[in-house]
Protein backbone atom coordinates (compact mmCIF):
# COMPACT_ATOMS: atom_id res chain seq x y z
CA UNK A 1 0.00 0.00 0.00
CA UNK A 2 1.49 3.38 -1.02
CA UNK A 3 1.84 6.26 1.38
CA UNK A 4 -1.51 7.96 2.10
CA UNK A 5 0.22 11.34 2.39
CA UNK A 6 1.05 12.66 -1.11
CA UNK A 7 4.64 13.83 -1.50
CA UNK A 8 5.67 17.15 -3.02
CA UNK A 9 6.43 15.64 -6.42
CA UNK A 10 2.93 14.13 -6.65
CA UNK A 11 1.32 17.38 -5.55
CA UNK A 12 3.41 19.38 -8.04
CA UNK A 13 2.46 17.03 -10.88
CA UNK A 14 -1.19 17.25 -9.89
CA UNK A 15 -1.02 21.06 -9.93
CA UNK A 16 0.65 21.06 -13.37
CA UNK A 17 -2.14 18.88 -14.79
CA UNK A 18 -4.72 21.22 -13.21
CA UNK A 19 -3.12 24.29 -14.78
CA UNK A 20 -2.87 22.63 -18.19
CA UNK A 21 -6.59 21.76 -18.05
CA UNK A 22 -7.47 25.35 -17.10
CA UNK A 23 -5.43 26.81 -19.99
CA UNK A 24 -6.91 24.25 -22.42
CA UNK A 25 -10.38 25.23 -21.18
CA UNK A 26 -9.68 28.80 -22.29
CA UNK A 27 -8.49 27.47 -25.64
CA UNK A 28 -11.72 25.52 -26.09
CA UNK A 29 -13.79 28.55 -25.05
CA UNK A 30 -12.05 30.70 -27.67
CA UNK A 31 -12.80 28.02 -30.31
CA UNK A 32 -16.49 28.09 -29.37
CA UNK A 33 -16.62 31.84 -29.99
CA UNK A 34 -13.98 31.89 -32.75
CA UNK A 35 -16.09 33.84 -35.27
CA UNK A 36 -16.52 36.70 -32.79
CA UNK A 37 -12.85 36.94 -31.79
CA UNK A 38 -10.28 39.54 -32.95
CA UNK A 39 -6.50 39.74 -32.37
CA UNK A 40 -7.18 42.15 -29.49
CA UNK A 41 -9.15 39.45 -27.69
CA UNK A 42 -6.27 36.99 -27.88
CA UNK A 43 -3.77 39.66 -26.81
CA UNK A 44 -5.92 40.46 -23.78
CA UNK A 45 -5.93 36.77 -22.81
CA UNK A 46 -2.15 36.50 -23.12
CA UNK A 47 -1.83 39.67 -21.01
CA UNK A 48 -3.65 38.15 -18.03
CA UNK A 49 -2.55 34.52 -18.53
CA UNK A 50 0.24 34.77 -15.91
CA UNK A 51 -2.33 36.09 -13.43
CA UNK A 52 -4.74 33.26 -14.27
CA UNK A 53 -1.98 30.76 -13.44
CA UNK A 54 -1.04 32.49 -10.17
CA UNK A 55 -4.67 32.83 -9.05
CA UNK A 56 -5.36 29.19 -9.94
CA UNK A 57 -2.36 27.96 -7.96
CA UNK A 58 -3.48 30.07 -4.98
CA UNK A 59 -7.03 28.72 -4.75
CA UNK A 60 -6.27 25.15 -5.80
CA UNK A 61 -3.72 25.16 -2.99
CA UNK A 62 -6.01 26.76 -0.40
CA UNK A 63 -8.68 24.11 -0.99
CA UNK A 64 -6.05 21.35 -1.09
CA UNK A 65 -7.07 20.20 -4.54
CA UNK A 66 -3.46 19.24 -5.15
CA UNK A 67 -3.46 16.65 -2.36
CA UNK A 68 -6.76 14.77 -2.60
CA UNK A 69 -6.48 11.36 -1.00
CA UNK A 70 -10.08 10.65 0.00
CA UNK A 71 -12.62 9.49 -2.54
CA UNK A 72 -15.70 11.59 -1.85
CA UNK A 73 -17.09 12.96 -5.09
CA UNK A 74 -19.28 15.53 -3.31
CA UNK A 75 -16.30 16.84 -1.37
CA UNK A 76 -14.47 17.29 -4.68
CA UNK A 77 -17.51 19.03 -6.20
CA UNK A 78 -17.79 21.46 -3.25
CA UNK A 79 -14.09 22.32 -3.27
CA UNK A 80 -13.95 22.73 -7.04
CA UNK A 81 -17.12 24.83 -7.18
CA UNK A 82 -15.75 27.31 -4.62
CA UNK A 83 -12.20 27.35 -6.04
CA UNK A 84 -13.33 27.85 -9.66
CA UNK A 85 -15.78 30.57 -8.59
CA UNK A 86 -13.03 32.51 -6.78
CA UNK A 87 -10.64 32.04 -9.72
CA UNK A 88 -13.31 33.40 -12.09
CA UNK A 89 -14.21 36.43 -9.93
CA UNK A 90 -10.61 37.45 -9.25
CA UNK A 91 -9.61 36.88 -12.89
CA UNK A 92 -12.40 39.23 -13.94
CA UNK A 93 -11.19 41.76 -11.35
CA UNK A 94 -7.61 41.48 -12.62
CA UNK A 95 -8.68 41.94 -16.25
CA UNK A 96 -10.54 45.11 -15.25
CA UNK A 97 -7.69 46.38 -13.04
CA UNK A 98 -5.12 45.95 -15.84
CA UNK A 99 -7.61 47.43 -18.32
CA UNK A 100 -7.72 44.31 -20.46
CA UNK A 101 -11.25 45.21 -21.56
CA UNK A 102 -10.89 43.16 -24.75
CA UNK A 103 -11.01 39.95 -22.70
CA UNK A 104 -14.49 38.63 -23.56
CA UNK A 105 -16.73 37.88 -20.57
CA UNK A 106 -18.36 35.08 -22.61
CA UNK A 107 -14.97 33.36 -22.88
CA UNK A 108 -14.27 33.83 -19.17
CA UNK A 109 -17.58 32.28 -18.13
CA UNK A 110 -17.38 29.43 -20.65
CA UNK A 111 -13.74 28.65 -19.85
CA UNK A 112 -14.41 28.30 -16.14
CA UNK A 113 -17.48 26.16 -16.78
CA UNK A 114 -15.40 23.86 -18.99
CA UNK A 115 -12.56 23.91 -16.45
CA UNK A 116 -14.91 22.83 -13.66
CA UNK A 117 -16.09 19.80 -15.66
CA UNK A 118 -12.57 18.87 -16.81
CA UNK A 119 -11.09 19.20 -13.33
CA UNK A 120 -13.95 17.23 -11.79
CA UNK A 121 -13.48 14.32 -14.19
CA UNK A 122 -9.69 14.34 -13.78
CA UNK A 123 -9.73 14.60 -9.99
CA UNK A 124 -12.46 12.00 -9.56
CA UNK A 125 -10.43 9.58 -11.67
CA UNK A 126 -7.21 10.48 -9.83
CA UNK A 127 -8.67 10.00 -6.35
CA UNK A 128 -10.39 6.76 -7.39
CA UNK A 129 -7.05 5.44 -8.69
CA UNK A 130 -5.34 6.57 -5.47
CA UNK A 131 -7.95 4.74 -3.43
CA UNK A 132 -7.55 1.53 -5.45
CA UNK A 133 -3.76 1.76 -5.15
CA UNK A 134 -4.12 1.80 -1.36
CA UNK A 135 -5.45 -1.77 -1.39
CA UNK A 136 -3.70 -3.80 1.27
CA UNK A 137 -3.73 -5.16 4.81
CA UNK A 138 -4.03 -2.66 7.65
CA UNK A 139 -3.39 -3.29 11.34
CA UNK A 140 -4.70 -0.98 14.05
CA UNK A 141 -3.16 -1.35 17.52
CA UNK A 142 -5.00 0.43 20.29
CA UNK A 143 -8.23 0.47 22.24
CA UNK A 144 -11.47 -0.69 20.65
CA UNK A 145 -12.99 2.74 21.33
CA UNK A 146 -10.24 4.56 19.45
CA UNK A 147 -10.50 2.12 16.54
CA UNK A 148 -14.25 2.71 16.27
CA UNK A 149 -13.68 6.47 16.31
CA UNK A 150 -11.22 6.16 13.41
CA UNK A 151 -13.16 3.53 11.49
CA UNK A 152 -14.98 5.94 9.18
CA UNK A 153 -11.72 7.77 8.43
CA UNK A 154 -9.99 4.51 7.56
CA UNK A 155 -12.91 3.57 5.32
CA UNK A 156 -12.58 6.82 3.35
CA UNK A 157 -8.86 6.20 2.77
CA UNK A 158 -8.97 2.51 1.88
CA UNK A 159 -10.45 0.59 -1.02
CA UNK A 160 -13.43 -1.69 -0.34
CA UNK A 161 -11.30 -4.78 -0.80
CA UNK A 162 -8.81 -3.74 1.87
CA UNK A 163 -8.28 -5.94 4.89
CA UNK A 164 -8.50 -4.12 8.25
CA UNK A 165 -8.02 -5.68 11.66
CA UNK A 166 -7.98 -4.29 15.18
CA UNK A 167 -5.58 -5.57 17.81
CA UNK A 168 -5.96 -4.69 21.46
CA UNK A 169 -3.10 -2.67 22.94
CA UNK A 170 -3.11 -5.10 25.89
CA UNK A 171 -1.80 -7.95 23.76
CA UNK A 172 1.78 -8.90 24.45
CA UNK A 173 4.63 -7.25 22.58
CA UNK A 174 5.71 -10.60 21.17
CA UNK A 175 2.24 -11.33 19.76
CA UNK A 176 1.93 -7.88 18.18
CA UNK A 177 5.37 -8.02 16.58
CA UNK A 178 4.52 -11.40 15.07
CA UNK A 179 1.24 -10.06 13.64
CA UNK A 180 2.89 -6.93 12.16
CA UNK A 181 4.69 -9.08 9.56
CA UNK A 182 1.33 -9.98 7.98
CA UNK A 183 0.29 -6.37 7.29
CA UNK A 184 1.31 -3.58 4.90
CA UNK A 185 0.38 -0.64 7.13
CA UNK A 186 0.35 -0.25 10.90
CA UNK A 187 -1.71 2.34 12.80
CA UNK A 188 -0.63 2.87 16.42
CA UNK A 189 -3.22 4.43 18.73
CA UNK A 190 -2.52 7.24 21.17
CA UNK A 191 -2.99 5.21 24.36
CA UNK A 192 -0.12 2.76 23.99
CA UNK A 193 2.66 2.90 26.57
CA UNK A 194 5.69 4.80 25.22
CA UNK A 195 8.11 1.88 25.53
CA UNK A 196 5.73 -0.51 23.79
CA UNK A 197 5.02 2.07 21.07
CA UNK A 198 8.75 2.60 20.44
CA UNK A 199 9.43 -1.13 20.16
CA UNK A 200 6.50 -1.68 17.76
CA UNK A 201 7.56 1.28 15.60
CA UNK A 202 11.15 0.00 15.46
CA UNK A 203 10.00 -3.50 14.48
CA UNK A 204 7.56 -2.21 11.84
CA UNK A 205 10.12 0.12 10.24
CA UNK A 206 12.77 -2.61 10.32
CA UNK A 207 10.39 -4.76 8.27
CA UNK A 208 9.66 -1.86 5.88
CA UNK A 209 6.05 -1.31 6.99
CA UNK A 210 4.36 2.08 6.78
CA UNK A 211 3.55 3.36 10.28
CA UNK A 212 0.99 5.99 11.28
CA UNK A 213 0.87 7.18 14.88
CA UNK A 214 -2.09 8.93 16.52
CA UNK A 215 -0.40 11.63 18.65
CA UNK A 216 -1.11 12.47 22.24
CA UNK A 217 -1.69 16.11 23.10
CA UNK A 218 1.73 16.43 24.75
CA UNK A 219 3.32 15.29 21.47
CA UNK A 220 2.24 18.67 20.08
CA UNK A 221 4.86 20.33 22.30
CA UNK A 222 7.65 19.00 20.09
CA UNK A 223 6.12 20.19 16.83
CA UNK A 224 7.95 22.93 14.92
CA UNK A 225 10.84 22.97 17.39
CA UNK A 226 14.35 24.33 16.83
CA UNK A 227 17.33 22.00 17.12
CA UNK A 228 20.74 23.13 18.35
CA UNK A 229 23.69 21.68 20.27
CA UNK A 230 25.27 22.19 23.65
CA UNK A 231 28.83 21.02 23.22
CA UNK A 232 28.33 17.55 21.71
CA UNK A 233 24.72 17.12 22.86
CA UNK A 234 21.72 17.81 20.60
CA UNK A 235 18.92 19.75 22.30
CA UNK A 236 15.48 20.81 21.12
CA UNK A 237 14.05 24.19 22.04
CA UNK A 238 10.42 23.83 23.11
CA UNK A 239 8.79 27.24 22.80
CA UNK A 240 5.72 28.34 24.80
CA UNK A 241 2.37 28.26 23.04
CA UNK A 242 2.12 31.94 22.19
CA UNK A 243 2.56 34.40 19.32
CA UNK A 244 5.36 36.93 18.90
CA UNK A 245 4.70 40.68 19.14
CA UNK A 246 5.03 41.02 15.35
CA UNK A 247 2.54 38.20 14.78
CA UNK A 248 0.10 39.76 17.27
CA UNK A 249 0.29 43.17 15.54
CA UNK A 250 -0.25 41.68 12.07
CA UNK A 251 -3.11 39.53 13.30
CA UNK A 252 -4.82 42.45 15.03
CA UNK A 253 -4.48 44.70 11.97
CA UNK A 254 -5.98 42.04 9.71
CA UNK A 255 -8.79 41.40 12.22
CA UNK A 256 -9.87 45.05 12.30
CA UNK A 257 -9.73 45.56 8.53
CA UNK A 258 -11.47 42.28 7.71
CA UNK A 259 -14.14 42.67 10.43
CA UNK A 260 -15.13 46.13 9.17
CA UNK A 261 -15.32 44.88 5.57
CA UNK A 262 -17.35 41.80 6.55
CA UNK A 263 -19.80 43.81 8.66
CA UNK A 264 -20.46 46.12 5.71
CA UNK A 265 -20.80 43.18 3.28
CA UNK A 266 -23.10 41.10 5.50
CA UNK A 267 -25.21 43.93 6.93
CA UNK A 268 -28.27 43.11 4.71
CA UNK A 269 -28.09 39.45 5.80
CA UNK A 270 -27.89 40.44 9.47
CA UNK A 271 -30.88 42.79 9.15
CA UNK A 272 -33.04 40.08 7.51
CA UNK A 273 -31.93 37.56 10.16
CA UNK A 274 -32.84 39.93 12.99
CA UNK A 275 -36.30 40.49 11.50
CA UNK A 276 -36.83 36.72 11.07
CA UNK A 277 -35.89 35.95 14.69
CA UNK A 278 -38.16 38.71 15.99
CA UNK A 279 -41.13 37.59 13.90
CA UNK A 280 -40.87 33.92 14.98
CA UNK A 281 -41.31 34.29 18.76
CA UNK A 282 -41.09 38.04 19.55
CA UNK A 283 -38.02 37.31 21.71
CA UNK A 284 -34.66 39.07 21.79
CA UNK A 285 -32.63 39.05 18.56
CA UNK A 286 -29.22 38.66 20.15
CA UNK A 287 -27.88 36.16 22.64
CA UNK A 288 -25.12 37.06 25.07
CA UNK A 289 -23.15 34.50 27.00
CA UNK A 290 -19.99 34.69 29.08
CA UNK A 291 -17.06 32.81 27.54
CA UNK A 292 -13.42 32.34 28.50
CA UNK A 293 -11.00 34.36 26.37
CA UNK A 294 -7.26 34.91 26.13
CA UNK A 295 -5.41 34.32 29.41
CA UNK A 296 -8.71 33.08 30.92
CA UNK A 297 -10.21 36.59 30.79
CA UNK A 298 -14.03 36.34 30.60
CA UNK A 299 -16.01 38.23 27.97
CA UNK A 300 -19.55 38.26 26.62
CA UNK A 301 -19.87 36.61 23.24
CA UNK A 302 -22.56 37.98 20.94
CA UNK A 303 -24.60 35.74 18.63
CA UNK A 304 -27.97 35.71 16.92
CA UNK A 305 -30.36 33.78 19.16
CA UNK A 306 -31.02 30.32 17.72
CA UNK A 307 -32.75 28.68 20.71
CA UNK A 308 -35.95 29.29 22.61
CA UNK A 309 -35.85 31.90 25.37
CA UNK A 310 -34.25 30.60 28.60
CA UNK A 311 -33.22 27.36 26.85
CA UNK A 312 -31.12 26.15 29.81
CA UNK A 313 -33.40 27.23 32.63
CA UNK A 314 -34.31 23.58 33.33
CA UNK A 315 -31.38 21.63 31.92
CA UNK A 316 -28.42 23.76 32.98
CA UNK A 317 -25.31 24.01 30.78
CA UNK A 318 -25.46 21.30 28.09
CA UNK A 319 -24.01 20.96 24.57
CA UNK A 320 -26.38 21.27 21.62
CA UNK A 321 -27.49 17.97 20.07
CA UNK A 322 -28.76 16.95 16.64
CA UNK A 323 -32.53 17.56 16.42
CA UNK A 324 -32.36 19.55 19.67
CA UNK A 325 -35.96 20.64 20.41
CA UNK A 326 -34.66 23.85 22.02
CA UNK A 327 -33.53 25.17 18.62
CA UNK A 328 -36.07 27.36 16.82
CA UNK A 329 -36.98 27.01 13.14
CA UNK A 330 -35.03 30.15 12.31
CA UNK A 331 -32.26 28.88 14.58
CA UNK A 332 -31.83 25.67 12.58
CA UNK A 333 -31.25 27.66 9.41
CA UNK A 334 -28.83 30.22 10.85
CA UNK A 335 -26.85 27.46 12.62
CA UNK A 336 -26.44 25.44 9.42
CA UNK A 337 -25.34 28.50 7.47
CA UNK A 338 -23.27 29.92 10.40
CA UNK A 339 -25.19 33.19 10.16
CA UNK A 340 -25.68 33.04 13.95
CA UNK A 341 -21.93 33.71 14.32
CA UNK A 342 -21.92 37.03 12.40
CA UNK A 343 -22.48 39.34 15.43
CA UNK A 344 -19.14 38.05 16.77
CA UNK A 345 -17.52 40.43 14.28
CA UNK A 346 -18.34 43.08 16.91
CA UNK A 347 -16.40 41.00 19.46
CA UNK A 348 -13.48 41.03 17.01
CA UNK A 349 -13.58 44.84 16.71
CA UNK A 350 -13.68 45.16 20.51
CA UNK A 351 -10.59 42.96 20.78
CA UNK A 352 -12.19 40.11 22.71
CA UNK A 353 -11.88 37.73 19.78
CA UNK A 354 -9.97 37.20 16.53
CA UNK A 355 -11.31 36.04 13.18
CA UNK A 356 -9.30 32.81 13.53
CA UNK A 357 -8.45 31.00 16.74
CA UNK A 358 -9.68 28.30 19.13
CA UNK A 359 -13.43 28.51 19.69
CA UNK A 360 -14.26 30.12 23.09
CA UNK A 361 -15.81 27.81 25.68
CA UNK A 362 -17.98 28.54 28.68
CA UNK A 363 -16.27 28.45 32.08
CA UNK A 364 -18.34 25.39 33.08
CA UNK A 365 -17.00 23.32 30.18
CA UNK A 366 -13.51 24.85 30.38
CA UNK A 367 -13.09 23.61 33.96
CA UNK A 368 -14.45 20.21 32.95
CA UNK A 369 -12.07 19.87 30.00
CA UNK A 370 -9.09 21.03 32.08
CA UNK A 371 -9.81 18.33 34.66
CA UNK A 372 -9.81 15.77 31.86
CA UNK A 373 -6.74 17.13 30.04
CA UNK A 374 -4.08 19.29 31.70
CA UNK A 375 -2.96 20.69 28.33
CA UNK A 376 -6.34 22.34 27.67
CA UNK A 377 -5.08 25.46 29.46
CA UNK A 378 -2.66 26.26 26.59
CA UNK A 379 -5.41 27.01 24.08
CA UNK A 380 -6.07 30.22 26.04
CA UNK A 381 -2.64 31.57 25.07
CA UNK A 382 -4.28 33.34 22.09
CA UNK A 383 -7.56 35.10 21.47
CA UNK A 384 -10.49 32.81 20.63
CA UNK A 385 -11.79 32.94 17.08
CA UNK A 386 -15.02 32.97 15.11
CA UNK A 387 -13.59 30.08 13.13
CA UNK A 388 -10.55 27.92 13.72
CA UNK A 389 -8.38 25.05 12.58
CA UNK A 390 -10.43 22.58 14.64
CA UNK A 391 -13.62 23.81 12.95
CA UNK A 392 -12.38 23.30 9.37
CA UNK A 393 -10.55 20.04 10.06
CA UNK A 394 -13.08 18.47 12.41
CA UNK A 395 -16.82 18.54 12.93
CA UNK A 396 -19.18 20.11 15.44
CA UNK A 397 -19.29 16.72 17.21
CA UNK A 398 -15.50 16.21 17.30
CA UNK A 399 -14.55 15.65 20.96
CA UNK A 400 -12.62 18.22 22.98
CA UNK A 401 -9.38 16.21 23.06
CA UNK A 402 -9.19 15.99 19.26
CA UNK A 403 -10.10 19.65 18.84
CA UNK A 404 -7.39 20.57 21.34
CA UNK A 405 -4.75 18.91 19.14
CA UNK A 406 -5.87 21.02 16.17
CA UNK A 407 -5.90 24.19 18.31
CA UNK A 408 -2.38 23.61 19.63
CA UNK A 409 -1.18 22.82 16.10
CA UNK A 410 -2.65 26.14 14.95
CA UNK A 411 -0.96 28.14 17.72
CA UNK A 412 2.38 26.43 17.14
CA UNK A 413 2.25 26.92 13.36
CA UNK A 414 0.49 30.30 13.14
CA UNK A 415 1.04 32.38 10.01
CA UNK A 416 -0.94 34.87 7.97
CA UNK A 417 -1.20 32.23 5.22
CA UNK A 418 -2.65 29.68 7.68
CA UNK A 419 -5.27 32.21 8.82
CA UNK A 420 -6.19 32.96 5.20
CA UNK A 421 -6.47 29.26 4.40
CA UNK A 422 -8.72 28.62 7.42
CA UNK A 423 -10.97 31.56 6.52
CA UNK A 424 -11.36 30.32 2.93
CA UNK A 425 -11.95 26.72 4.03
CA UNK A 426 -14.64 27.90 6.44
CA UNK A 427 -16.84 28.33 3.37
CA UNK A 428 -16.69 24.55 2.90
CA UNK A 429 -17.81 24.08 6.51
CA UNK A 430 -20.83 26.32 5.91
CA UNK A 431 -22.06 24.34 2.89
CA UNK A 432 -21.27 20.91 4.37
CA UNK A 433 -24.18 19.78 6.55
CA UNK A 434 -22.15 17.09 8.35
CA UNK A 435 -19.80 19.76 9.72
CA UNK A 436 -22.52 21.76 11.47
CA UNK A 437 -24.60 19.04 13.11
CA UNK A 438 -24.77 19.02 16.89
CA UNK A 439 -23.77 16.28 19.26
CA UNK A 440 -25.56 13.03 18.46
CA UNK A 441 -27.73 11.35 21.01
CA UNK A 442 -26.07 8.02 20.46
CA UNK A 443 -22.77 7.51 22.22
CA UNK A 444 -21.87 4.30 20.46
CA UNK A 445 -19.76 4.62 17.32
CA UNK A 446 -21.02 3.05 14.12
CA UNK A 447 -19.10 0.05 12.90
CA UNK A 448 -18.50 -0.53 9.21
CA UNK A 449 -17.63 -3.93 7.83
CA UNK A 450 -14.54 -4.76 5.83
CA UNK A 451 -13.59 -8.10 4.34
CA UNK A 452 -12.17 -10.32 7.11
CA UNK A 453 -12.37 -7.47 9.62
CA UNK A 454 -12.28 -8.39 13.30
CA UNK A 455 -13.95 -6.12 15.84
CA UNK A 456 -12.74 -8.22 18.74
CA UNK A 457 -9.31 -9.21 19.96
CA UNK A 458 -7.53 -11.48 17.51
CA UNK A 459 -4.63 -13.80 18.31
Amino acid sequence: MPNMIPNRATRALTMVVDLVLIVLSYGLAFLLFNEQMTPKNYDAFLGILPWIIVISILFLGIYELDRLVQYDVWDIVRKLAIAVTFILLITMTVSFFFREFAMPRSVLLSAHGIAFIALLVWKSAFTKYSQLSRKGKVMFIGTEKEFEEMEDSLASFLSKSSYVRWYDKKESLAQLRTQINQFNVVFIGSELEEEKKDRLMFHAMKNKKLVYVVPKVNDMLLMNTSVTTMDDTMVMQVRPFTLSLTQLLIKRGVDIAAAVAMIVATLPVMVVTAIGIKIEDRGPVFFKQERVGKNHKPFNILKFRSMVIDAESKTGPVLAKSNDDRITKMGKFIRKTRIDELPQLINVLKGDMSLVGPRPEREFFTKQFQRENKWFNYRHAVKPGITGYAQVMGKYTTDADKKLKFDLHYIRNYSFWLDLTILMQTILVVINKAKSEGETNSTKAKTKTYPNQSSTQSN
